[in-house]
């Protein structure tokens, strides 16, 4: 009998800046509905938040996200989109944002893609593919603890990364997996 699998876990800077992203979207008395029926231990991270390099289950983000999409946002997800884009957004620092601005939005999205292990361990792999001339596929394989609003959350990120290199028409669509896939292929343009 082998060793279990650890599982897996992502660092809580994204987590709070995800509460941070909930408290501006929703009214007061529906954020509050948000955290009345979280777990116990998910809603005391947002009483008490954590540092932002700490490590936490994954299984926080799923109760935060799917809790808001079922009792903030009325099952909603492109509101959820809305939360991860804002929270890629947040995210990164001005310093970054300009920084940004200046590598080409292929560079960009690939790397995003690489700080994937820097973000989340024991979670699976990310990777980008150059497919055209102003668009890239995001592969992201071997993900554990999909949770509703999930797959929403990552595309949100990706038109956050995309927003920050200043294209104004950007899009994230899903070619295949999502939903209750371990596995999605998103296709990333910008013009």
């Amino acid at each position: 009998m082998g060793n279990p699998e650890p599982p897996p876990e992502a660092k809580a800077s994204g987590f709070n800046s995800t509460v941070k992203a909930l408290e501006a979207m929703l009214p007061a008395s529906a954020f509050e509905r948000v955290i009345q029926a979280l777990p116990p231990e998910t809603a005391e991270l947002i009483a008490h938040r954590p540092l932002p390099l700490e490590w936490l289950p994954v299984q926080r983000y799923a109760d935060l996200i799917a809790t808001a999409l079922r009792e903030g946002f009325g099952g909603d997800e492109e509101k959820i989109v809305d939360v991860g884009r804002r929270t890629l957004r947040a995210d990164l620092k001005t310093i970054y944002r300009m920084f940004i601005k200046l590598l080409s939005v292929q560079y960009v999205i690939e790397r995003g893609a690489k700080l994937w292990l820097t973000y989340n361990r024991n979670n699976g792999m990310v990777h980008a593919e150059h497919v055209g001339p102003r668009s890239c596929e995001v592969h992201y394989e071997g993900v554990r603890g999909i949770y509703p609003g999930h797959w929403a959350y990552h595309r949100g990120g990706i038109l956050g990364i995309l927003d920050a290199t200043g294209y104004r028409h950007v899009a994230a669509r899903v070619l295949k997996g999502g939903r209750d896939d371990h596995h999605m292929v998103l296709l990333a343009s910008w013009s």
